[in-house]
């Protein structure tokens, strides 16, 4: 198969960003910046900025015209700092007198360029994709065949690219010292960038420098050259080489994923066929999008990746469908771990999203977003992919001097049918209460996989010297058991022993866990209150739980993406009541602040036996009014553990029923006036007694502080005839 690029068509491009300079690629220009904060980002995540730099001068390189212009615009010294490799018709192509590299070819064409910021030089190497005129780099595209590289081998045609602009580097860099300078002092700052077969090429130079140390490439012509440019940039750390490549095909056989090489990013457009040959693997990690062409080739166009850095593939931490712009910073997590921080939200959700699959392969979307927050793949496990449900994964990273270890637990794939656990009962003992069999499974899974990873990876150390912080996140199901798992490691009894002030547990979309109140103060629950999932099977959470509402109801409100795009800002920790009423053959209207409420306007939930009615904090009121032969049956729960039932209570001709929701008291309304509903022991209701006033407040459902927790009240009516 030829590798082949075809020239850009005409592509109007809109400004983006903070941009310095409009660059002609071609047949299109696109607004791009340059500078020194650009490069203070982590390599090991896919940044747009970078992106859009890298795809344009990838692009410009198949013309050298258009990639000495787009130097010069940028702020390089073209005559003194530029040099181009096999652009033989221009007057800064390389004349270096050696028999390593032949620089009169024009094939296998490549630029070096270098410039300084304030505090930071900066060295570019861009790769040109395949000459259409050159026999030369048709040959390159079809040599399949394996050379040696690393531990197995790669296409030769590949390897050749690459040992070529290794050894034009190797004398590059002779020629400018300030550039090993740099290196010494710290402050030199690497982008390798090509399309098509100069990502090729970019791709193995990538693996290169984060592979030399355990192999001497001793295959190379000229070694000694190349490990002087390799030895001129030891010490440059993996995080100041930003590697991007675009179009670029599959480059080893042999398996990459036990190599670190996380900051190489190589952006793939999936109707594009040239990245799915030959049968290999890359190096690095992979960003997506998807023209959906039939026509492989033409989807290969260079302009179409320059696009997709501008329109298609968002910038931050990605999850299928969107993307959260967040990092980790070194304060983020000294904050109070029993409050909302939305930092700390935003990292949570965008990891909780990214840990559903998509269409992408297994696991993709939660090791993109652990690499794009920093962490490294020697530090990552997941587990349980491609498993549709129960799978999680757990990772950690230095921030400064502490360690931060997370757990990241998925939810349901797809919207399963959560009306099924409305009336599912907590069978399962948990400490004092007791909690749906499902959620424990998928934490003691949880749980028997950290005390693993925790033996493994020196946290027990951080834990005791008091530098260890964790943060335990999941959605929907996910975000359950993430409960359950938050409050095992709050116990004196985890093996880890850490003050809670030190774990930060944010769930998103949680349904209820307990059947009875279960302290956990710093388990922080977000909730759309347009989520029915939220509120079943009819429990309680731990916690704090802060709301926001994107109006409407019910499953379409679900998705980990609404959640990502909806955080609220500040803590809002007002209250929320969820009324079940079973089977209600009575009239009903609610009311608050004593105006009706028309029944379309509220959040009902119906099936065969029953109604769910969710109101947000507030003072309603439900009355009730029938007929002689119809008795309620009611009972009343809460979040707080509060409970209390009302049976035998006949609703007859000129009588109404009153439930006080704000103050959880049921009061009658008949010919004798207004009174308190007295009931038995039993709950059978008695002879009412007549008072004069209205009754006055109780006080049995809210109790100190508790406007800073969710208290769900469900109200269960149960109708039948009255007997006879």
């Amino acid at each position: 198969m030829i590798i082949a690029n075809i020239l850009s068509t005409v592509m109007i491009f809109s400004a983006v960003g903070n941009t310095t300079a409009t660059i002609d690629f071609g047949n299109g220009s696109a607004e791009v910046s340059i500078n020194e904060e650009m490069f203070s980002q982590n390599s090991n995540g896919y940044h747009k900025d970078i992106a859009l730099l890298s795809s344009v001068l990838s692009q410009c390189a198949y013309n050298g015209e258009n990639l000495n212009n787009a130097y010069e615009k940028l702020g390089f010294n073209v005559e003194n700092d530029v040099t181009l490799f096999g652009y033989t018709d221009k007057k800064n192509n390389a004349d270096y007198e050696t028999n390593l590299i032949n620089t009169t070819d024009d094939s296998l064409a490549f630029s070096l360029a270098t410039t300084e910021f304030d505090d930071t030089r900066l060295l570019v190497v861009t790769l040109r994709g395949t000459n259409l005129n050159s026999t030369s780099d048709i040959l390159h595209d079809i040599s399949i065949f394996g050379t040696d590289f690393y531990k197995k081998s790669s296409p030769t045609g590949f390897v050749n690219f690459f040992r070529k602009v290794s050894v034009g580097m190797s004398l590059y860099i002779e020629e400018h010292p300030e550039i090993a300078e740099s290196a010494e002092k710290g402050s030199l700052k690497i982008l390798i960038t090509g399309h098509s077969l100069g990502g090729a090429g970019t791709n193995l130079l990538g693996a290169y420098f984060n592979t030399h140390d355990d192999n001497n490439y001793s295959g190379f012509s000229g070694n000694e050259a190349v490990n002087f440019m390799y030895n001129a940039l030891l010490d440059i750390p993996q995080n100041d080489i930003f590697v991007y490549s675009f179009a670029c095909p599959n480059v080893y056989y042999g398996d990459t994923t036990v190599v670190d090489c996380d900051n190489i990013i190589n952006v793939i457009n999936e109707s594009d066929l040239i990245p799915q040959v030959p049968d290999g693997q890359r190096f690095g990690q992979s960003v997506y999008f998807d023209t959906n062409e039939e026509n492989g080739l033409l989807a290969h166009y260079g302009y179409k990746y320059i696009n997709a850095t501008v329109n298609d593939i968002p910038d931050g931490v990605r999850y299928y469908g969107g993307a959260v712009d967040t990092k980790i910073t070194e304060d983020m997590f000294n904050q109070d771990s029993t409050e909302y921080h939305k930092d700390i939200a935003e990292v949570a959700v965008a990891l909780s999203s990214a840990s559903y699959n998509g269409r992408r392969e297994t696991g993709y979307y939660i090791n993109s977003a652990y690499r794009q927050l920093g962490f490294t793949s020697d530090n990552i496990e997941i587990y349980g992919y491609p498993s549709e449900d129960y799978s999680f994964s757990i990772a950690s990273r230095a921030i400064g001097e502490t360690t931060l270890l997370v757990v990241t637990l998925k939810g349901n794939s797809g919207k399963k049918d959560f009306y099924e656990q409305i009336d599912k009962d907590f069978s399962q003992p948990f400490g004092d209460s007791t909690t749906n069999p499902d959620y424990y499974d998928f934490y003691i899974r949880v749980k028997n996989a950290l005390d693993e990873y925790i033996s493994t990876h020196d946290i027990l150390n951080s834990a005791q010297n008091g530098k260890l912080k964790i943060l335990i996140s999941g959605h929907s199901i996910g975000g359950a058991s993430a409960m359950l798992l938050g409050k095992e490691i709050n116990s004196p009894d985890s093996v880890l022993k850490i003050p809670s002030e030190d774990i930060f547990i944010y769930t998103f979309g949680s349904p209820c866990v307990y059947n009875s109140a279960v302290d956990c103060p710093n388990i922080i629950n977000v909730m759309n209150e347009s989520d029915i999932v939220t509120l079943v099977p009819f429990g309680t959470k731990s916690g704090k739980t802060v709301t926001f509402d994107v109006g409407g109801f019910g499953m379409d409100f679900y998705e980990p993406k609404i959640y990502a795009e909806n955080l609220p800002d500040t803590a809002d920790y007002t209250t929320y009541r969820q009324i079940t009423l079973n089977n209600p053959y009575a009239d009903f209207e609610v009311m608050k602040n004593n105006f009706p409420i028309q029944q379309e306007s509220l959040k009902i939930l119906s099936d065969d036996e029953h109604t769910y009615i969710f109101l947000s904090d507030g003072n309603y009121k439900i009355n009730f009014s029938g007929n002689t032969d119809e008795i309620l049956e009611i009972s009343i729960n809460d979040m707080n553990g509060f409970s209390k039932s009302y049976r035998n209570v006949n609703i007859a001709d000129g009588k109404n029923i009153e439930f006080d929701i704000e103050d959880s008291e049921m009061f009658v309304n008949d010919e004798t006036g207004k009174h308190i509903m007295t009931i038995s022991t039993d709950g059978t209701e008695e002879k009412i007694k007549k008072s004069t006033q209205s009754a006055p407040k109780a006080s049995v459902v809210v109790g100190a502080g508790a406007v800073l927790a969710v208290t769900a009240s469900t109200l269960l009516i149960r109708h039948r005839k009255k007997e006879e």
